[in-house]
């Protein structure tokens, strides 16, 4: 499984075990969702690139959380490589 998935759905379960409840799990998924759709149409909307990596990175819930991904213009592909809480150590 991808680093990314992985960290994901990490994250959706401390926060329903944290909380007792899905309700902040589920506004997580919903924002994930939204964001992946914005991507799909524009991938470079408001995202920061670090040139070095090759990365861009977009945040979710007022900076809470970062998604980083890797744009393949020939194959027109994005690839989701991480998910981040902003407390954990940044990946760049």
């Amino acid at each position: 499984m991808p680093n990314a998935e992985q960290d994901y759905l990490d994250t959706l379960v401390y926060w329903y075990k944290h909380n007792g409840s899905f309700s902040y799990s589920d506004k997580i998924d919903k924002e994930v969702k939204q964001l992946e759709e914005e991507l799909s149409e524009n991938p470079y909307s408001l995202a920061k690139y670090y040139e070095k990596e090759k990365l861009y990175r977009r945040s979710i819930l007022k900076g809470r959380f970062f998604i980083y991904y890797e744009v393949l213009e020939e194959e027109e592909v994005i690839h989701i490589l991480h998910f981040k809480s902003s407390k954990q150590r940044p990946i760049v």
